[in-house]
């Protein structure tokens, strides 16, 4: 598919939020501004995304996914599933779940730490964890 990891963070964030500015979204990813726009105009030349006014807010665009960017998050998180079960194959369903909450400790205390940093970005979230959870009890049934 040839998606970057922030081409798919930003991918999966609109798929989980429904549109969002781009200043919204260069946030849910922790992404510079800067590199935020270079990116959009790439999903955007690529038709996974598009641009459209903000009825809100006349200075700012709401960013929309495209059919073909909707179809590509899809396939690309089923591809990502595929892996992550193939990576986790040695584990145990009830391994899996311990090393799926070990993570999530980990990243909600970074998250922690982070909001109370005056300088440190926002980090993302345990999305991608809360995903291999779900791998996890999939696996279990």
């Amino acid at each position: 598919m040839g998606l970057s990891p922030r081409a798919w963070g930003v991918l999966s964030t609109l798929v989980e939020s429904g549109p969002l500015t781009q200043i919204e979204l260069a946030s849910a990813t922790s992404t510079d501004r800067t590199a935020m726009t270079y990116l959009l105009d790439e999903l955007e030349e690529r038709g996974l995304l598009e641009r459209r006014a903000n009825p809100a807010d006349r200075r700012s665009y709401l960013i929309h996914l495209t059919a073909r960017g909707n179809k590509t998050q899809n396939d690309v998180a089923g591809q990502l599933a595929e892996q992550a079960d193939f990576l986790l194959q040695p584990l145990s369903a009830a391994d899996r779940s311990q090393l799926i909450d070990a993570l999530t400790r980990i990243a909600d205390h970074w998250e922690t730490h982070a909001a109370h940093s005056a300088d440190a970005e926002r980090p993302r979230s345990a999305r991608a964890l809360q995903a291999l959870q779900h791998l996890a009890d999939a696996t279990d049934r």
